[in-house]
């Protein structure tokens, strides 16, 4: 009789899915940990030993950077005329003020690398012995003139013309540390020859500190000279004197080793110019450590993880088929009528499954919502594009009528007549073109003018205009007809008729990263403006319409101020400074000449 292997298979969902996820999952999954922890200590000892290599060259980079730091320095003294001639010729200056004006050299230094995080202690020798500092020194400054010569005797003589002090004092008051890393060159122009000495110091004990911040816990750093001699040390424990001469007797810039007797990962880097050896040692017993605490939480994690499946496979596969198909038909059901109907879930159904109903209904809710709005905005664009396109018929024909009137004026020899007519047509031009909200200063001050030209026809020695136009800014981006609503504010409520001429100060200058703006008139003051007869309270429709402008263009980086007292008021526009750069193109001087009708 022939044994039939499917009656030995259970015909349940569930125990298939048992089953299938012991045979198919489990053993593997067993088998494959197993092996895998037979390599894991050598390949997470190679991911510990990169690591290291990592931190080794963010340390070395870092050194680079403190020593690429000072060259840079010199670099920019060498450079600075102002610093040769005073040290150069030293006793035609006077002392306090020579002194000052070096130390500002040395502060503006710092501030040129104020990103970096260490900072460079300056000391200048000139030729007169004079001597000083960027910082406050122990003990009291005297003539160095010795010093200076022995300095010069000392690099003269050497292949290059500066040389590194690893363990030159630290003179400066109030730091940590007795050692400083200090640059010393002599300062030489292909002119004068030279003139000094600079001393460029930077804390080595301070950095170090720092450096430690970022390094793992349990890991050692040291540095070590080419002579043996430990400069910096992360733990009190002393390095090996046999590792510092297996690591010398490699004769490599880098690399790393295992450490047999003291058990421990070793990482080094070589500095040519310092002759020093930067080492990190990471103690294996941290590596064991780690892979047993991963070894046990794996095997509780897959113990867990087996009886929860077991469990959550038994409750869920009796009561997940039936209310699936449900769903499944009401689904189709749906896309067939279009989103018309809605999906009705039985109250047998598990929570996920009656969730999953209650959102695709509310879906399909939000969608014909969506899409009503969004015909309704379609509806409303087109009806705005239409009034855009009708509105913009007025304005054309009103320019070409105003040329006409202006080449009738010219006619009958009426040139004032024919100035407003030219005046208006570049306000109205600038008006007409909406795809330019920006425009340089010089432009917006060449409107104000236009716009003055017209008010002066009107009010006839009513008010005048002063403009204070800082030239640095002449190309500065501000808002089309930003300054023509604050004059006419001035005009319209700043000044009474009966009290002779008023006086309009228009100014325009930068403050750091801003660009201020101000209309100011020695008028009667909003308040007493706003309490004439005939006179409109508030600020005016044009103002509001600046404001919000600003606003859209700038956010929170533009503001308008009103300042006012009993004589005048004083409007101030803030906004960020953005210079364009000047250019000519066909068409930067149409004005109201320049049209012939047929727009």
């Amino acid at each position: 009789m022939m044994l039939n292997w499917r009656n030995l298979l259970p015909n349940t969902l569930k125990h298939r899915l048992i089953m299938a996820y012991i045979t198919l999952l489990m053993i593997p999954l067993c088998i494959a940990i197993y092996y895998l922890f037979q390599h894991f200590e050598s390949i997470r000892q190679k991911d510990m030993m990169d690591r290291m290599s990592e931190r080794m060259q963010q340390v070395h980079m870092s050194l680079n950077d403190m020593m690429a730091f000072a060259y840079k320095a010199n670099i920019m003294l060498s450079q600075d005329e102002s610093l040769i001639q005073i040290m150069h010729d030293p006793d035609k200056y006077d002392p306090l003020e020579r002194k000052k004006v070096i130390e500002s050299k040395m502060f503006g230094i710092n501030n040129s690398f104020f990103f970096h995080q260490t900072e460079l202690y300056f000391r200048f020798i000139d030729l007169k012995g004079n001597v000083y500092t960027s910082y406050a020194p122990n003990s009291q400054l005297t003539n160095d003139l010795e010093d200076l010569q022995d300095w010069q005797s000392v690099l003269q003589s050497s292949a290059h013309p500066y040389r590194w002090v690893a363990d030159d004092l630290n003179d400066v008051r109030g730091s940590q540390g007795s050692k400083l890393l200090s640059l010393y060159t002599i300062l030489n122009d292909p002119l004068r020859g030279n003139y000094g000495l600079a001393r460029i110091s930077i804390n080595i004990q301070e950095w170090f500190r720092s450096t430690l911040k970022d390094s793992p816990v349990n890991q050692d750093l040291t540095i070590f000279t080419g002579q043996g001699e430990t400069i910096l040390q992360s733990k009190i424990t002393a390095f090996s004197t046999d590792m510092m001469h297996r690591i010398m007797s490699l004769q490599a810039q880098e690399g790393h080793y295992e450490d047999k007797q003291s058990l421990s990962l070793i990482n080094y880097s070589y500095l040519e110019d310092l002759d020093w050896y930067v080492v990190s040692q990471m103690p294996l017993s941290e590596l064991q450590q780690e892979i047993r605490q991963l070894r046990f939480i794996v095997f509780v994690f897959l113990t867990i993880l087996v009886i929860a499946f077991v469990l959550v496979t038994i409750i869920l596969s009796a009561r997940m088929t039936k209310p699936l198909n449900v769903l499944k038909r009401s689904m189709e059901e749906a896309s067939d009528k279009k989103l018309n109907v809605k999906i009705s879930i039985g109250r047998g159904a598990t929570d996920e499954v009656r969730f999953l109903g209650e959102s695709f209904n509310r879906m399909i809710d939000d969608v014909l919502v969506l899409i009503n709005k969004l015909k309704l905005e379609e509806r409303q664009k087109q009806a705005v594009r239409f009034q855009m396109l009708l509105s913009q018929m007025n304005p054309h024909f009103l320019l070409n009528t105003l040329n006409t009137v202006k080449w009738i004026a010219r006619r009958e020899k009426q040139e004032a007549i024919a100035g407003i007519c030219t005046s208006l047509g570049l306000i109205l031009e600038a008006s007409l073109n909406s795809e330019i909200e920006l425009i340089p200063l010089n432009a917006e001050i060449k409107l104000l003018r236009s716009y003055e030209s017209i008010q002066s026809f009107r009010f006839r020695g009513h008010f005048i205009i002063l403009y204070e136009i800082d030239e640095s800014v002449q190309h500065a981006l501000v808002p089309k007809l930003s300054l023509q609503p604050l004059v006419e504010n001035s005009i319209a409520h700043g000044f009474d008729g009966a009290d002779g001429c008023g006086t309009i100060w228009v100014r325009v200058r930068a403050e750091r990263s801003d660009l201020v703006l101000e209309v100011e008139d020695n008028g009667i003051g909003m308040e007493a403006a706003a309490l004439k007869p005939g006179r409109r309270s508030g600020h005016g429709i044009g103002l509001s319409n600046l404001k919000e402008r600003l606003q859209l263009l700038f956010k929170r980086e533009g503001s308008m101020e009103f300042i006012t007292g009993a004589e005048g008021t004083l409007v101030r526009l803030r906004l960020p400074l953005l210079i364009a750069t000047p250019y000519l193109q066909e068409g930067d001087d149409d004005h109201v000449d320049d049209f012939t009708g047929g727009r």
